[in-house]
């Protein structure tokens, strides 16, 4: 069985090539052809494919380090290793054999599959607003999509749509589309406050006719197929909220052991030592959650419970901990010669991934109350 990178080099990919890329990440918002081939070849997109789909099959508990690792760099890489560790999943369980033959060219790297749920107009779920009509031995597929990461390099699209069927179980149903269908508009023109290299485009279509082929899962499975991957995607990001706050941590103690006031380093002052172990604290808690909700994942009871709940401490810990680095920095980390300005900024952008905040405190609440509920 192939084995996979270890931790160390996978470390010192994102925080050695990618970290020194991030001039041409912030500026160009695109990653460097060279970075991409180099994740290639280590074998990032594979991780948790299974061996026989050309992975190194890696369980979610096992891959939580590696998601750790990338999100210590910047944020480009974190994001190829969550999404195609992730997109796989709904391909691999719902698609037809010629559709799964994509799971290994992403294993591969020679391919990109986007996620593309998100609506400026509407919400995700059931109140999507794209609309999927059958047509002859097709569909004829209207609406957009927006901040859809990576969308201006993506290959292949893994989009859901309010389909027209009664008899189906849902209204959603979910399509793998590629890049080049006729009709399809993908507009990468979206700029974000953070997160820059990760190519977020509008996609835009108008009865733009999809042969049936394309439909991902049954009719009226769309949330279904969805939540394959969220359910995997919220615990992911989770690990790289830690990631991305354990960096801040090492970031704010490396500047208070530098700086200096009144002839000592500012580490000594207990005001500061106070902000770093409470960064720690909360590192290690959300580090503990993740873990819990990626066994209950392995284990297939519970997840979507211990998922929200992981995502939801971690979307406020990586917020409270960026917060504290920055105040550790002083003005310094305002300027952009400071890492934890950028660390700061693409931190915010856990807040709108995969469910806000508002929506883990829905799925946690749905779950206690059904839990606690008297029996009638």
């Amino acid at each position: 069985m192939p084995v996979p990178p270890s931790l160390d080099q996978f470390r010192g990919f994102f925080r050695g090539e990618f970290e020194r890329a991030v001039p041409e990440l912030e500026g160009e918002d695109r990653i460097p052809p060279r970075l991409l081939e180099q994740a290639a070849r280590l074998g990032v997109h594979r991780l948790s494919i299974p061996p026989e789909l050309g992975g190194f099959g890696l369980s979610l508990p096992e891959l939580l380090p590696y998601l750790e690792a990338a999100a210590e760099g910047p944020a480009p890489g974190r994001m190829i290793v969550h999404l195609s560790n992730g997109i796989w999943r709904p391909i691999a369980g719902y698609g037809s054999p010629e559709q799964r033959q994509l799971v290994t060219e992403l294993a591969e790297g020679r391919t990109t599959v986007a996620f593309a749920l998100t609506e400026r107009t509407g919400g995700t779920g059931r109140d999507l607003h794209s609309r999927a009509v059958r047509d002859g031995d097709g569909w004829r597929l209207s609406g957009e999509k927006h901040l859809i990461t990576f969308g201006d390099r993506a290959d292949w699209f893994l989009l859901a749509a309010a389909s027209d069927d009664r008899r189906a179980r849902d209204s959603l149903t979910t399509f793998l589309l590629p890049r080049d269908l006729s009709g399809f508009e993908i507009d990468a023109s979206q700029r974000t406050m953070g997160l820059h290299g990760t190519g977020h485009a509008w996609l835009r279509y108008q009865e733009m006719w999809v042969p049936d082929r394309h439909r991902l899962g049954e009719v009226g499975q769309g949330l279904e197929v969805a939540l394959s991957f969220l359910d995997y995607s919220r615990i992911s990001l989770s690990a790289c909220m830690v990631g991305l706050a354990r960096r801040a941590l090492e970031e704010a103690i490396a500047y208070s052991q530098r700086r200096v006031t009144f002839g000592r380093p500012i580490a000594e002052r207990d005001a500061v030592r106070a902000h770093l172990a409470d960064m720690h604290a909360d590192v290690e808690a959300g580090r503990g959650l993740v873990r819990a909700a990626a066994e209950a994942y392995q284990a297939g009871s519970g997840v979507a419970a211990a998922a929200a709940t992981a995502k939801l401490f971690c979307l406020h810990m990586v917020g409270r901990v960026t917060d504290l680095a920055l105040r550790v920095h002083g003005g310094f980390g305002y300027t952009t010669d400071a890492p934890i300005e950028r660390i700061y900024r693409d931190a915010r952008g856990f807040w709108f991934e995969e469910g806000t905040a508002e929506i883990q405190q829905l799925v946690v609440a749905r779950h206690l109350l059904a839990d606690t509920a008297p029996a009638s």
